[in-house]
């Protein structure tokens, strides 16, 4: 697979298991070579598998699944052009067959030729509209082309047909517009960072004292044209790809309330987002001395709890936080957090060869909604109480 795919996820063949077992339902017999070449494919040996069916003194050309195996290990040694070949015969000799489309498209997206991908992907679907394969590798093609629309749009159509694919869950959750949407309530905004923010960043990251109480050991000396070029990445794809979401935490000004003007004061991060365990690390700061306070890191704090409960729906969120950081450690404890563990001399701080401290910290969902305290900070700092569910459904449950 080109390097341009695997950023976001190698397209998937037919499964070799799967095979074996709709040979046993296949109406009419199997030659023995054919399983035996099958069964080789499931034992993750292409090659002898493709030396069974060559050495075989009398072919079926008529039977698919000799040209779904030929063309699955075909695939899987990254024998694209032959693999595209042995697809399109096969196609010709024994008429649509799901799995030989997928093997055309995955052999397609080898090449890079990714319109012609679509096409067999598509077509795979048409020939079977419950081939999980098709559905994930077709979202995967017009991701490499970025069009991440496209391919939020064929994963719900491909969920409702296969409700219990984890495959199509799981890369439905990642691409889910709510990660790039903007988090308001009260004077504060989140919004997903952007290439215009490249200044302030760059003035974040090269505040060490600020670094050392957000994230010490973040690369703190990018340059500016490194910043930018991150920036301009396509945010949709940051938990895909990054397993983290970077907001700028921004203030309103004047007294606008239909259309406010914001100005950036913080960073904030979920960070090692783990979708299957529904959990991830919270990172918030504030590089001005005059912004920690006046309940904005609250507030913002606040915000960043409702989005991951109640628009995500995690069942937990974890802080991390440095010994040399007491202030912080007590603020996290009064949002309701469980200190879980405390790791004595865990890290070493590169810059003044200091050992450090760690508070392990944790909320789960299940503790937040029964936090009398958070439900009256949010309706006096936010104008609503995050402690109760706004939405019907939450990213995991659509």
């Amino acid at each position: 697979m080109n390097s341009e795919m695997q950023n976001f996820g190698v397209c998937l063949l037919p499964e070799p298991h799967t095979i074996i077992a709709d040979t046993l339902n296949y109406d009419e017999a199997i030659p023995v070579y054919i399983t035996e070449a099958a069964q080789f494919l499931s034992e993750g040996q292409a090659k002898k598998a493709l030396q069974t069916l060559n050495r075989a003194p009398v072919k079926i050309p008529d039977c698919p699944w000799g040209w779904i195996v030929a063309a699955t290990a075909h695939c899987s040694l990254k024998n694209f052009t032959v693999a595209r070949e042995v697809s399109q015969r096969g196609l010709q000799q024994v008429g649509k067959n799901t799995h030989l489309f997928d093997c055309l498209g995955v052999s397609f997206c080898g090449l890079t030729d990714y319109a012609n991908a679509q096409n067999s992907f598509l077509s795979a679907l048409q020939s079977d509209i419950h081939n999980t394969n098709a559905v994930v590798n077709l979202a995967n093609v017009f991701m490499s082309q970025n069009q991440p629309d496209a391919a939020f749009e064929i994963l719900q159509q491909g969920l409702k047909q296969n409700p219990d694919s984890s495959e199509i869950r799981h890369l439905l959750v990642q691409l889910h517009p709510a990660w790039i949407q903007p988090l308001v309530g009260g004077k504060l905004r989140l919004r997903r960072q952007a290439p215009d923010d490249e200044d302030f960043l760059a003035r974040c990251f090269a505040d060490q004292a600020f670094m050392n109480k957000y994230h010490r050991f973040m690369v703190n000396r990018q340059t500016k044209q490194n910043i930018g070029n991150t920036l301009k990445q396509n945010p949709r794809y940051s938990v895909l790809k990054q397993k983290s979401v970077q907001w700028l935490i921004e203030q309103a000004v004047g007294d606008s309330q239909e259309n406010p003007r914001y100005y950036p004061i913080g960073l904030a991060s979920l960070a090692e987002i783990q979708l299957n365990h529904q959990r991830a690390e919270v990172l918030i700061g504030f590089p001005e001395p005059a912004h920690r306070g006046h309940g904005t890191p609250l507030a913002a704090m606040l915000l960043l709890l409702d989005f991951v409960f109640n628009r995500i729906g995690f069942n937990k969120l974890t802080s991390i936080v440095y010994g040399d950081n007491p202030y912080s450690q007590r603020s996290t404890l009064a949002l309701g957090f469980s200190q879980e563990g405390f790791r004595p001399r865990q890290l070493r701080d590169l810059n003044t060869g200091a050992w450090l401290d760690i508070y392990d910290n944790g909320l789960l969902q299940s503790d937040f909604r029964t936090q009398a305290r958070l439900a009256r900070l949010s309706g006096h700092l936010l104008g609503f109480d995050i402690t109760r569910s706004r939405t019907e459904t939450t990213v995991f449950e659509q």
